[in-house]
């Protein structure tokens, strides 16, 4: 039996982090199959610094579009300094890199965290160091960045 106390006053104060740029880690990295297209992607779990909860990408290979494709791998590749080509996605995890953050409104009218682009690797330098999230607590002013794949 579940063994927690349900405070409804929790609900619904979790708010968004103001977008911005941030340093994330990649902490999975999966193979996986998109619902919509039904085309091969990667399934990437970031963590984002000095925040809670995680944001979800989701890198869809596009045959009918290679160089786009291409170019989105190369920007995950530079920004986490994976060495280009690198399938293996074990590798892939605990790589931190950096990513503009922004907040999108989902089908049911969530307000989700979203990563907008990949900061190459030679911009990275003004952002502060890696901080872990402080004590873990989910604060009114953060979000749980629960994505869901669209």
């Amino acid at each position: 039996m579940i063994e927690w106390k349900y405070n409804p006053e929790d609900y619904g104060r979790i708010k968004p982090v103001a977008p911005g740029r941030y340093r994330v880690r990649i902490e999975e990295a999966e193979e996986s199959q998109s619902k919509a297209s039904g085309k091969q992607m990667i399934r990437m779990k970031l963590k984002v610094s000095g925040q809670p909860g995680v944001v979800w990408h989701y890198m869809v290979f596009n045959p009918e579009n290679p160089e786009q494709t291409n170019n989105n791998l190369g920007a995950i590749f530079d920004s986490f300094g994976i060495t280009p080509g690198n399938f293996n996605l074990f590798d892939w995890r605990g790589k931190v890199g950096a990513a503009e953050i922004t907040n999108r409104t989902d089908q049911q009218g969530n307000l989700q965290a979203n990563v907008r682009y990949f900061i190459r690797r030679d911009r990275q330098d003004e952002l502060p160091s890696w901080q872990e999230n402080a004590g873990g607590k989910i604060e009114a002013d953060m979000i749980s960045f629960d994505a869901a794949p669209f």
